[in-house]
């Protein structure tokens, strides 16, 4: 094992400790590590790369190039898919704040990476979203009768509602909340913090859980807003998400659930109801207006619906010959 492999690797503890200070998630401080200790593994088999003043510009190149042909490790296919270009910006993200970390202890000179530019991602559409009698559907085969069943239906009119992340979903906590005002508080990505309202449906929806549900489920002292079925402690958002296929399930829902897709629909019927970017924007916390832009692309279903209800030549049949 070389000298500057084995530097690496406690200069990567100790820049995941710093994370840990500054308040960086478990889950980041993990992600970090991984791909941080992937880079130190490649800097190891490199034999040009000896010591510190090895890492420049050059090598970081190269190591871009070696991300953009290594086979992804997701998915078992014959021929391995290789990295994607939001994984590949996502690995020089990481160096980046890396490498600015090592500058700022005063372990390096400079930045090697301070240049390097990411590459161009392809704007992808949301994954398919539901319609609006899906989600009423979904609603309606929650059972409002048990605790477990006010929680669900509490949780799904925020995420619909509002736009909620993930995250933001299950840390939640009571001080958070002012349903007086129709309001939330929500510490969303990098610590952003906001406070948007709520409509009335998710008001209810939870006014009920908190009076019925989350007294008889709650165990301990935490101040979480989604409790545990089973232990009483916070929920897990993989469990508040199995929770919620079933109600899909019972509802005759065949698509695929994901936190993210109940974000998505929330944006577009918005967008499709006449809301403007900017308070899209706002609502869902987005730190930059190009990310909320994605939702203007029209599906093709939608401008083919459009055409035959609105083009001449479509509303109106030609004449026969």
């Amino acid at each position: 094992m070389s000298r500057l492999g084995d530097t690496l690797k406690e200069w990567v503890e100790e820049f995941v400790q710093d994370m840990r200070r500054r308040g960086l998630s478990d889950r980041s401080q993990v992600c970090y590590r991984y791909d941080l200790l992937m880079f130190v593994k490649w800097v190891e088999e490199q034999p040009n790369v000896k010591q510190a003043g090895d890492l420049t510009q050059t090598t970081l190149e190269n190591y871009q190039v070696y991300l953009m042909l290594r086979p992804s490790l997701r998915g078992r296919r014959s021929t391995p898919r290789t990295m994607s270009a939001g994984s590949r910006n996502r690995h020089l993200a990481e160096l980046k704040s890396f490498f600015r970390f090592l500058k700022r202890a005063s372990k390096l000179l400079g930045n090697p990476c301070s240049e390097l530019e990411g590459v161009r991602e392809p704007r992808r559409l949301p994954k398919a979203i539901f319609s609006v009698p899906e989600m009423a559907r979904l609603l309606a085969a929650i059972p409002k009768d048990r605790p477990s069943g006010l929680r669900d239906w509490a949780a799904l009119e925020l995420l619909y509602g509002c736009g909620i992340r993930r995250k933001e979903l299950v840390e939640l906590n009571l001080t958070d909340l002012r349903l007086g005002e129709e309001l939330i508080h929500i510490l969303g990505k990098g610590n952003r913090e906001r406070v948007v309202p709520i409509g009335k449906a998710a008001c209810q929806a939870l006014e009920a859980y908190l009076k019925q549900g989350r007294p008889v489920l709650a165990r301990g002292t935490h101040r979480r807003v989604f409790v545990s079925s089973m232990h009483g402690g916070p929920v897990s958002h993989a469990a508040l998400l199995a929770s919620i296929r079933e109600h899909a399930q019972a509802a005759g829902i065949k698509k695929a659930i994901s936190y993210h897709q109940f974000r998505h629909t929330c944006a577009t019927h918005m967008l499709r109801g006449g809301a403007d970017l900017r308070s899209i924007q706002t609502l869902l916390g987005h730190a930059h207006l190009n990310t909320t832009a994605i939702y203007t692309r029209v599906e093709v279903s939608d401008l083919r619906k459009t055409l035959k209800e609105c083009h001449p030549r479509e509303t109106h049949r030609p004449p026969s010959p």
